[in-house]
């Protein structure tokens, strides 16, 4: 019976892990990746080059699937290779936790993974680290470790930049067994020592040659722009990944207090430098979960050992024994209730929701009468989310994706402050790129100003539907774009069915990228009677995120609703009292209804914030 218990507990866990992989697709990384397969890798107009084509294996796989079966299809698979890769590292870490302890790990392995999970070749990453570690573990043989290491290897090589990790893993077994008792392993070190230069040679096996090597480094060292999980975060209070990090850390350190074995060098090393690049980024948790899964497990296997024998034996030991059953499926409900009703994706600012499908509101999906007019400029700036969307769709070059060890990092900044009004940058960006048409993802922080930006400048507003804004430089050769009344009235009438359906029925689906979008330029716009009613929209439900609350505030204060304002900055900053911009506003609130001590609280709070800000942006420059 106990046994049993432990089995359901480990398929709960594999059940979660299952259902964080399980999401709408979102992620405008997929987009490039099935324009490389089509076009090549030369989609950006301000590439002199085509780069090496590292991924040319994943993307046509990509492609193909994706032209059999859309959406569910790719879902279907990203989610089964996690699986297998999970089945993996279930049986490598075996030796080292019984079933219930990988019922724990697995619950934390999911919440760990859960913004970085997304269709993409990090599915793929994960599986052939996995791979490479239950191979060394229990393969015996040479000549077959030999033999499977290096053809994954160059399957590897063929789709995605991690491949370095397979050399990186052998070399690291080669250092496990070399400090551990002769006949306790499987391969002799040298044996080991010898495969890492043949599968550095074998990753030349590729069409781009020693190319896979430069870009590689590329990507290293120049990763921008980088997307993760969401371009709107900075609407929304996004959970800390700090908390679980420090608890992992806590966790595996206590995992080696209490072990009583020899330490398994392999999966501590792997452990070691897992944390090291996730404390770097958390990005990196994938990479973190896949190399340190096992020691997760040995971990809490020996916490819960070392708490079991200082109960002794007993009742009390049987009694632990049922509340940590007890704990992993409280757990697991607890964990799977709010991603299945999205819960958790509205809160961390997700355009994705629990399930399979493809949410294109994030994207520039109505333009092709537009994009498709003799008369539409070559010369396009988009940001980094629409530009894989814009090749693929559009077959056209876009000006900046989320391909990393591409653009020189500068590209984006100036971008950023062009848009925020920066009349030095302005000028200089436009003599280097001469732009004649800007496609604006609304729901980027710099959007809505840019917007203003580019209108204070002469550029006209040719299509806007919450989600995208489309302008063009006010010019005789544009004016047959200018006459376009029905692409207008498109963009409206795509903003009000969107904005009558959440209406309806709030939240249902998701975060309304379109709404959420449309308040924040509506504001910039100084319609603020339209600004209100949305954001007011959006505060239903009672998720009450900061963007939404300071949006409202801000178009009270625009319609001399001050006491309102007050009201409703007033809860902002009580319930976000980390965030400047809450106060900013608050303190404006506080002036306008005459509060004199309230307004006193909120400047010194500006100041404290600012001067953390200050010090926090010094470290990261040095």
């Amino acid at each position: 019976m106990i046994n049993r218990i432990n089995q359901l507990a480990m398929l709960l866990g594999l059940i979660f892990i299952l259902l964080c992989s399980m999401r709408t697709m979102s992620s405008p990384e997929f987009w490039s990746h099935l324009a490389q397969a089509e076009q090549g890798t030369q989609l950006s107009w301000i590439q002199s080059d085509a780069i090496p084509h590292v991924s040319h294996l994943y993307d046509s796989l990509l492609h193909t699937c994706w032209k059999a079966g859309g959406a569910t299809f790719v879902t279907l698979l990203n989610s089964l290779a996690l699986l297998i890769s999970f089945g993996l590292l279930i049986r490598v870490a075996a030796p080292w936790g019984n079933l219930l302890s990988q019922s724990f790990a697995l619950l934390i392995s999911g919440h760990l993974i859960f913004r970085s999970v997304e269709v993409g070749p990090g599915s793929v990453m994960v599986l052939f680290i996995a791979l490479f570690s239950y191979i060394l573990t229990y393969v015996n043989k040479r000549i077959v470790l030999y033999g499977v290491l290096v053809v994954l290897q160059i399957l590897w090589t063929q789709m995605h930049v991690s491949f370095l990790f397979g050399p990186t893993l052998v070399a690291i077994a080669a250092i496990a067994h070399a400090k551990s008792n002769p006949s306790k392993t499987k391969q002799t070190p040298i044996h080991l020592v010898y495969l890492i230069p043949l599968l550095l040679i074998v990753s030349l096996i590729h069409p781009a040659g020693v190319g896979v090597y430069s870009h590689t480094f590329d990507t290293i060292t120049s990763p921008n722009p980088i997307y993760w999980f969401s371009i709107m975060s900075d609407f929304f209070q996004v959970e800390s990944v700090k908390p679980m990090l420090l608890f992992v850390i806590v966790l595996s350190a206590a995992g080696l207090i209490t072990l009583k074995k020899n330490l398994p060098k392999y999966h501590t090393i792997l452990t070691v430098i897992g944390i090291s690049l996730l404390w770097t980024s958390p990005k990196m948790s994938l990479q973190f979960v896949a190399l340190a899964y096992p020691f997760l497990v040995l971990s809490i296997q020996s916490v819960s050992v070392y708490i079991g024998k200082s109960l002794q034996s007993g009742p009390k030991s049987n009694k632990l024994l049922l509340s940590a059953q007890i704990i992993a499926l409280a757990l697991f409900v607890v964990s799977v209730v709010p991603i299945v009703t999205n819960q958790t994706y509205i809160r961390n600012g997700s355009a994705s929701t629990c399930g399979i499908g493809n949410m294109t509101d994030l994207y520039p999906v109505e333009l092709s009468e537009l994009l498709s007019h003799p008369d539409f400029p070559d010369r396009v700036i988009n940001q980094p989310a629409d530009g894989g969307y814009l090749s693929y769709i559009y077959d056209r070059s876009c000006f900046i994706d989320y391909r990393s060890g591409i653009y020189d990092e500068n590209v984006i900044k100036d971008l950023n402050q062009l848009l925020l009004g920066d009349a030095e940058t302005f000028d200089r960006f436009y003599e280097t790129y001469r732009p004649e048409a800007f496609i604006l993802n609304c729901l980027y922080p710099t959007s809505a100003q840019g917007i203003v930006t580019l209108i204070q400048r002469d550029w006209k507003l040719v299509y806007f539907d919450g989600s995208t804004a489309v302008l063009i430089v006010n010019r005789p050769t544009y004016e047959s774009l200018f006459s376009l009344s029905n692409l207008q009235q498109t963009g409206l009438m795509k903003l009000e069915k969107q904005r009558k359906a959440f209406a309806h029925a709030p939240y249902q689906k998701g975060n309304s990228v379109t709404l959420i979008g449309a308040a924040k330029i509506y504001l910039a716009l100084n319609r603020a009677k339209e600004a209100e009613a949305l954001f007011g929209l959006l505060l239903k439900e009672g998720y009450a995120m900061p963007g939404a609350l300071i949006g409202l505030g801000n178009a009270q204060l625009m319609l001399r609703k001050f006491d309102e304002a007050f009201i409703t900055l007033q809860q902002a900053v009580e319930t976000y009292p980390s965030r400047i911009s809450c106060w900013i506003s608050y303190e404006k609130a506080c002036r306008l209804t005459n509060n004199d001590e309230q307004q006193s609280r909120a400047a010194k709070r500006i100041k404290t914030l600012s001067a953390k800000f200050k010090e926090a942006t010094t470290e990261e420059d040095s």
